[in-house]
């Protein structure tokens, strides 16, 4: 395996480029990596040249999960087609009732009881996004991952809030981006991978913090692209750490992952500051200090309603 020697340490050769366009933050991430960590490296860039050829390999991945995608790339797909479906899978069922219903999605407050008349409220991507996020929390009980079990639930948990801020901010912002809650769900897929493929080696490789936040953006977008969601998903995933990129233009998919990643994180722990700066992707988006706020005050029933539908 070849590799290139930065000032932020040895980066595998060919994902040098992937790094150098993934701006300061990679590169500040990557700054402790040392040679020592060459077993994990090795370990990362195999992994990223199998999801290049193809190659997505997780443990129990449910089959409903492949029909809804063969049924979604049909020209005559139809709700109640996908409906057809989904149906054989009653927890997937279930889980996008209790999201049709949830406040997040159902303002009416009329409850919804048809999966068909859930399935073209929720949209194709969130369907879709949904399902996987599904086979996510099938393969978590898998007991070769239980050792990972805390970490997994941890993380999923801070999937899902994101997701409900990315539809949020897309909608405060009256932005056209029907894939915002598919980034905001599936945006910590590459963490979820790297650390299902870490738990199945022997002996296990030692992995750091800063590796793993180094790769796995990359790794994330090859997963979503391997598994057919929308373009537009894939590039803001890929692009969900590049806080210091500066973007021309109106604001895009990417600006509200990365805002959404922020309001989550200041959620989540209201005693940290950074994540509130001004600047970068608030200010693309018109996000003021208050209004950041407002959106966090309103989000915690919803996103409870949200956790209770989509728990492992």
């Amino acid at each position: 395996m070849l590799y290139t020697k930065t000032t932020a340490g040895i980066i595998p050769e060919q994902g040098y480029t992937e790094f150098i366009k993934s701006g300061t933050h990679y590169r500040r991430s990557l700054f402790d990596v040392t040679v020592a960590d060459s077993s994990a490296l090795e370990f990362l860039s195999t992994m990223a040249a199998a999801l290049a050829a193809g190659t997505v390999d997780l443990p129990a991945f449910p089959q409903v999960v492949i029909k809804v995608q063969e049924a979604f790339t049909d020209p005559s797909y139809t709700p109640q087609k996908i409906a057809r479906v989904i149906s054989t899978e009653r927890a997937l069922a279930d889980r996008l009732l209790q999201i049709a219903n949830s406040t997040a999605f159902n303002a009416t407050g009329r409850v919804i009881i048809d999966l068909g008349v859930a399935i073209n409220r929720l949209g194709a991507q969130k369907v879709y996004s949904v399902t996987l996020g599904h086979a996510v929390a099938h393969i978590r009980h898998n007991e070769s991952l239980r050792p990972i079990a805390p970490r997994l639930d941890e993380l999923w948990s801070e999937c899902v809030t994101v997701a409900h801020f990315s539809e949020a901010v897309a909608k405060r912002s009256s932005l056209p981006f029907p894939g915002a809650f598919a980034a905001g769900l599936l945006h910590g897929i590459g963490r979820f991978y790297i650390l299902v493929q870490s738990a199945s080696q022997r002996p296990q490789v030692p992995l750091s913090t800063a590796l793993i936040d180094a790769w796995h953006p990359a790794i994330a977008k090859a997963v979503l692209k391997n598994w057919q969601m929308d373009e537009a998903v894939c590039e803001a995933v890929g692009a969900q750490a590049e806080l210091n990129v500066v973007r021309v233009g109106p604001p895009t998919l990417t600006d509200v992952l990365i805002a959404s990643i922020r309001l989550a994180t200041r959620m989540q722990n209201s005693h940290e500051t950074a994540s509130m700066n001004a600047g970068g992707a608030f200010a693309r988006l018109d996000l003021t200090v208050e209004a950041c706020k407002s959106l966090i005050s309103q989000a915690r029933e919803e996103t409870r309603a949200l956790q209770r539908a989509l728990r492992p």
